[in-house]
């Protein structure tokens, strides 16, 4: 039979509480604020410059298509 007096570890739960707290008001406040508008694009032109060298880089080595021309073809499939 369960001890009713043992104490129950919610440990998990309350990290999970409040990790899901903090990214709720992280994209609320991404999507709420000017401010956060401002970032948010900021984050879009790295990822897209980011994918656009990883997909040169990689057209580089599979291919003789020189990293330079690979980067111009990315960057024109990948448009801001």
């Amino acid at each position: 039979m369960k001890n009713p007096f043992e104490k129950e570890d919610h440990t998990g739960l309350i990290v999970g509480i409040a990790v899901g707290i903090t990214a709720g008001i992280g994209v609320g406040w991404l999507f709420l604020t000017d401010k956060g508008a401002q970032y948010r694009r900021q984050i879009t032109r790295k990822v897209k410059e980011a994918v656009s060298d990883a997909a040169a880089d990689l057209i580089g080595k599979k291919t003789i298509i020189p990293k330079k021309a690979a980067k111009v073809a990315t960057d024109a499939v990948i448009k801001d």
